[in-house]
């Protein structure tokens, strides 16, 4: 039985370039490099490693049991990443509207609640808005319902319209060639 503190796992982390462990982990997750919270998840990473090191009892001689530790440590730091992007996830404030709201929902703000930054939140912002104000009224309807979590498919929004799914389909062709029009008349907008 070793004693080991979070500051020894910080050097054994960047010796030998056991580093890789965190970005490997990163990206079996998915998380792309170029992505806005890269960084904060790989110091996440980094601060879990060392917590993994300094927690580790077992002796660490031979490669084999390096191994083990990386090992154990992959599978730490992935749960522990995943337990911190479903909160992330929950965090993330959507708009729910229905179609029975007195309120006109184009006085509310069309936002992307999935956009990482809020000047990617604003950029949405005003490409949703912009794209409020040039599409026809099913088009609206399906760009409402669509930015909601809770519907996963065209099928999904079909059923709770109580319309085929050709009729989302047309609703949907509408709206992205009511975007492509707004893309080609105002290309720094999108």
């Amino acid at each position: 039985m070793t004693n080991h503190t979070i500051q020894d796992g910080f050097d054994f982390l960047y010796q030998d370039n056991h580093v890789r462990l965190v970005h490997g982990v990163l990206k079996g997750l998915g998380i792309p490099v170029h992505r806005d919270d890269y960084p904060d998840l790989f110091q996440e990473g980094c601060m879990i490693f060392a917590q993994v090191y300094a927690d580790y009892t077992l002796p660490l001689t031979t490669p084999l049991e390096r191994r083990r530790l990386m090992s154990y440590a992959y599978r730490k730091i992935r749960w522990r990443l995943l337990d911190i992007l479903r909160h992330q996830q929950l965090a993330v404030e959507c708009r729910q509207y229905s179609l029975d709201q007195t309120e006109d929902p184009a006085d509310a703000d069309l936002v992307d609640g999935r956009a990482q930054l809020p000047f990617s939140q604003l950029t949405n912002a005003a490409f949703f808005d912009e794209l409020w104000q040039h599409a026809s009224q099913p088009a609206r309807r399906y760009l409402l319902l669509a930015l909601q979590d809770r519907f996963t498919s065209d099928t999904a929004i079909a059923k709770h319209c109580g319309v085929s799914r050709q009729a989302v389909f047309q609703w949907k062709k509408q709206l992205f060639a009511t975007a492509r029009r707004l893309g080609r008349d105002w290309p720094d907008m999108v």
